[in-house]
């Protein structure tokens, strides 16, 4: 099917282009499909696809972009993203964010163009929440794909949350107790969740934090009715864990993506090197081809958070709404701090900064390490904003996320993929997206610097093209 709508695309009469059809001329294309960076090409775009690629002079276009000396690449997919959720409040549900409706408002108009700005072109949602249409009703924002999550009035998240407006976030609710596919049963749930059009399905393994174990998690039969049921209805399961006995009852469950790094490993916290029982873990990673998210920031946006005047950073004052600015530097901001403090007996916040940014970073590093030396693709996925830390921004969190691969020991064409066709072939959309190919969503970043030489140049766009459409860069900062 593919083949004929591509054969298609390549047979289009250029003669009948629109006239919001769009060449790129003389652009450098950098793209996961080709080994090496193709110089001189032009790229032309019409009704929000590519249509043709070619170094031959093209002569029937609407507007014309000068790429010389530009470097063109997919749009990244940031696969972990939750858009209903406000840095420094919570989940947009919340008594935070609730007592600050202007707040509030504001941030959700700026966040779509926030993560734009960051070149984040399609966004994986895997707890959209209540708010998720305050994204996807943006003027301009990233293509949108959601996961529902499947939880129980026992099970974490449901049982974390003391309100009811927190816990009407969770409508996909089993009873473990229902006769199979009786009302509320883990058929039936399944169900419910691909008839309302989510791409895919989210399970919290999540018995505590820490060290804790207070809350029960499913069974293994019940775990084993969503994974046959979901597996009726394709939709893939993505698993909450980032502890090593949660990730074994993971994989357990034969779920198809773990979406967090492994930073907690129980008795072995303080191994240097990787036990076998985690080696083991991941060699079952390695060998079943289980989709692996590290969501290193959701660690440093921990750390961060402790550091004093991290609210002041420019990077901040791009994206971020200047009233929510001015509102992290008040006192009833720094509730969370206050909550990490309490589980430290006192330790300074540097000490306890510290904690994050090198103990745990550092065993999720390793793991990183030990999965991309087997040559298993690491999928860029940031879980932004990971906590109610306010130290984590959309898009600029992608962004970290990216710099945090490479502090891992990956290679910068190894981040182009994790950030490009990694993440379009696990979700088994890589037919719209992922490489700069003919046929595929015009989803693209206009770079002034190359990729492949610094990580850095990922924050030199000068602009976005988004369903064929271009934007500059500055024109999604707060400061218009």
């Amino acid at each position: 099917m593919f083949k004929v709508l591509l054969f298609s695309v390549l047979l289009f009469p250029f003669a009948l282009l629109a006239k919001d059809s769009v060449l790129i001329e003389d652009v450098t294309i950098i793209s996961s499909h080709h080994h090496e960076p193709q110089q001189h090409m032009n790229v032309l775009i019409d009704n929000g696809r590519i249509v043709n690629i070619t170094r031959n002079k093209v002569t029937s276009y609407g507007l014309k972009i000068n790429g010389s000396g530009k470097f063109l690449t997919p749009g990244i997919m940031d696969s972990h993203a939750h858009v209903s959720s406000i840095p420094g409040m919570g989940f947009g549900v919340d008594p935070m964010s609730v007592k600050h409706p202007k707040l509030t408002k504001s941030y959700f108009k700026q966040q779509p163009r926030s993560f734009l700005y960051y070149g984040v072109t399609q966004v994986l949602d895997p707890n959209p929440g209540l708010n998720w249409h305050h994204f996807t009703s943006a003027e301009n924002h990233p293509d949108y794909f959601r996961c529902e999550v499947i939880t129980s009035t026992h099970t974490f998240p449901y049982v974390e949350k003391q309100d009811d407006k927190s816990r009407s976030m969770f409508t996909y609710l089993i009873d473990e107790k229902a006769p199979r596919n009786g009302a509320n049963s883990a058929e039936d749930i399944v169900q419910k969740i691909a008839n309302s059009g989510a791409s895919c399905i989210k399970i919290y393994f999540e018995d505590g934090y820490g060290n804790a174990s207070q809350w029960p998690t499913f069974s293994p039969k019940t775990l084993d009715r969503i994974k046959v049921s979901a597996k009726k209805v394709k939709l893939p399961i993505l698993a909450h864990a980032n502890a090593l006995d949660m990730q074994q009852l993971a994989l357990s469950a034969r779920v198809d993506v773990i979406v967090h790094g492994m930073w907690n490993w129980g008795e072995h916290s303080h191994a240097k090197d990787i036990p076998a029982q985690i080696s083991n873990v991941l060699e079952n990673i390695i060998v079943n081809k289980i989709g692996y998210m590290p969501t290193q920031r959701v660690i440093a946006g921990l750390g961060e958070v402790m550091l004093p005047n991290i609210g002041d950073s420019p990077e901040f004052s791009l994206i971020t709404p200047k009233p929510l600015l001015n509102w992290y530097k008040t006192p009833e901001a720094q509730w969370f701090k206050e909550e990490l403090r309490i589980g430290f007996d006192g330790m300074p916040d540097k000490s306890i900064a510290g904690v994050f940014l090198y103990g745990r970073i550092g065993k999720g590093n390793k793991v990183i390490n030990y999965l991309n030396k087997s040559k298993h693709p690491i999928l860029l996925a940031s879980d932004f904003p990971g906590s109610p830390s306010f130290a984590n921004q959309p898009g600029l969190t992608t962004y970290q996320e990216m710099k945090a691969m490479v502090d891992a020991g990956l290679t910068l064409n190894e981040v182009l993929a994790a950030a490009t066709i990694n993440n379009a072939k696990q979700f088994k959309i890589q037919d719209d997206y992922g490489t700069v190919e003919v046929g595929k969503i015009a989803n693209l970043l206009l770079l002034k610097k190359n990729p492949l030489s610094s990580i850095e140049a990922w924050d030199s766009i000068d602009t976005i093209i988004l369903n064929g459409q271009p934007i500059a860069r500055h024109t999604l900062s707060v400061k218009q």
